[in-house]
């Protein structure tokens, strides 16, 4: 009774103190039940320790108490260093946590800065004409937009790191043409290269099999690849590796293929890569290059690229960056698993 008493104190102390229970219900359990061990150990002692008329009982039962002892002190060691680990390991995400919300709130702060600072120059604007309407220049209202979408996004990745943390990331699927997807974000990333007055290249090659291709440019596959997945999550890694692609080439090609890959015992595979003629991946990048906040941009936040492989993942599928062999520009590509339309 005294041993249940005093693991539903300690464990009403772990839940106060804000740990988890989890990691020491175990070995607080441990221990207790080794203290029970010791405490019947010793009454059993003292006990027979009084039965003077029977030597050879009393030998033996204090032999048994001592090889008893000899087990519980093992298993308290063993529970000691599983509270060791259990501590190391909650320090550790403690610390990346902590270093997380750091980056986060600076990372916010950067788009943030620059909103607060356009919004007070209106209302300067406002309080020095002494009017209820004022003339906005085009490039406010531009920078006001950009910085809140970029506000946006970063929101979005920070809730996608969270799920993807506690593993509640999940996937609507359905059935749907992957073509179509990437005619769409090709389309869109192309206004967007014209609006920003950019000279990047953006071209589609569709390939009906490992080594049969439609001709460079052609937009108008002649075969539909069929995929069951998150439409948005693939849309999503899709816009991430485009737009990463055009970012980091100014004046060069950016190049899209799709390709249908027939595997063994009828698991077939879709694989898109994204190639590009820009600055490639730094040699200081690529050994993390799916880890969170690694990237070279000063606009960018690392996070695209982390959250794009947790979800191919979670799909079955994979996903890889490399320079290119020439050494002009990076490639990165992820595989899907695919079945035929019937």
């Amino acid at each position: 009774m005294k041993a249940k008493k005093a693991y539903s104190v300690l464990s009403s102390f772990f839940i106060t103190q804000n740990q988890q229970p989890s990691l020491y219900h175990f070995s607080v359990q441990f221990i207790i039940e080794a203290g029970d061990i010791l405490l019947s150990a010793k009454s059993r002692n003292s006990r027979e320790r009084g039965n003077t008329f029977n030597t050879a009982r009393k030998d033996d039962s204090s032999a048994e108490s001592i090889e008893q002892l000899k087990a519980t002190i093992v298993y308290l060691n063993g529970s000691i260093n599983h509270l060791k680990e259990a501590n190391k390991e909650l320090r550790t995400k403690y610390d990346k946590q902590k270093e997380f919300i750091s980056i986060a709130a600076h990372e916010l702060r950067s788009p943030i800065t620059p909103i607060l600072g356009t919004l007070e120059f209106i209302e300067y604007e406002f309080e020095e004409s002494k009017k209820t309407e004022i003339t906005l220049k085009k490039e406010f209202f531009e920078r006001l937009v950009r910085k809140t979408n970029r506000l946006e996004r970063l929101i979005f990745e920070i809730l996608d790191i969270t799920r993807i943390d506690d593993q509640s990331l999940k996937l609507k699927k359905e059935y749907f043409n992957l073509n179509m997807i990437v005619l769409d974000a090709i389309e869109d990333h192309r206004r967007q290269i014209e609006k920003c007055n950019g000279n990047t290249e953006l071209l589609y090659e569709f390939k009906k099999e490992e080594k049969e291709k439609v001709p460079r440019g052609s937009e108008s596959p002649s075969e539909d690849i069929f995929v069951d997945a998150d439409k948005n999550r693939i849309n999503q890694v899709i816009y991430n590796l485009l737009t990463n692609a055009i970012k980091f080439t100014k004046d060069g090609m950016v190049s899209i293929s799709l390709m249908k890959k027939r595997g063994k015992n009828h698991i077939n595979e879709v694989i898109l890569s994204v190639k590009d003629t820009g600055i490639g991946i730094g040699p200081e990048i690529l050994p993390r290059l799916f880890t969170m906040f690694a990237t070279e941009s000063e606009i960018g936040t690392g996070l695209g690229l982390f959250i794009s492989k947790n979800i191919v993942e979670a799909h079955g599928g994979k996903i890889w960056g490399e320079n290119n062999t020439d050494g002009k520009g990076a490639t990165f590509v992820f595989s899907l698993p695919s079945q035929d339309k019937q």
